[in-house]
């Protein structure tokens, strides 16, 4: 081989010395970590987050990345040993909470395999709304001690109808009944009709 070409294989030489010496690893060591690759203070411990892309993820309450597709999810490295609560995110679903134990040296795996879609919800329809407002309460009766309605001739006497707020307002104005025809009138029926009022009948003998 001629001396034009002796530089070149003594720079094959070096290069080849340097990979067996792993130089060029150490280089690539200093490299950025790849995306999906979450570093932390050393502890020798790995969470394997295997989920589908595009979700948020979250150790407690502190974000620590997001799945992508390359990696199948997102790996979380050089954790300190202990419990953690890994919560993963993605808008319109609901969210899904894992607590995970790992110990030093350990590389726990984790499978997110789906998320919940958040329910919408359905506005009720207004026959619906106004079904549901409580209906408006019956007006009350206006108060009514006792009153005469009517009064009918019948065979020996007289038959007074009236109606009264209660049986008990009805007794005053029997009395008064009583002291009208100068004779003891005979109560024939007291019954309560559906607006809460009491109707009566009296017989009033004939003089």
């Amino acid at each position: 081989m001629g001396p034009a070409h002796r530089p070149s294989a003594i720079l094959a030489a070096l290069l080849g010395a340097a990979l067996a010496a792993g130089a060029v690893p150490a280089a690539r060591a200093a490299d950025p970590p790849k995306s999906g690759v979450i570093s932390r203070p050393k502890g020798f411990s790995t969470i394997r987050l295997v989920a589908p892309p595009g979700l948020s993820v979250f150790l407690g309450d502190v974000p620590v990345g997001t799945t992508d597709v390359l990696r199948q999810g997102l790996w979380l490295q050089d954790l300190p040993a202990g419990r953690y609560v890994l919560r993963v995110e993605k808008a319109g679903f609901e969210s899904k909470e894992v607590t995970v134990l790992v110990g030093e040296g350990d590389t726990k795996e984790v499978r997110v395999l789906a998320l919940r879609p958040r329910p919408t919800p359905t506005p009720a329809p207004p026959e619906t709304a106004a079904a549901a407002s409580p209906a408006p309460s019956a007006p009350s009766p206006a108060p009514v001690r006792a009153v005469i309605l009517s009064r009918t001739p019948v065979a020996g006497g007289t038959l007074v109808t009236g109606i009264a707020s209660s049986a008990v307002d009805a007794l005053p104005l029997i009395e008064d009944l009583k002291s009208e025809c100068r004779c003891t009138p005979a109560l024939e029926s007291m019954t309560k009709r559906k607006d809460g009022l009491y109707e009566f009948r009296v017989r009033l003998p004939g003089t």
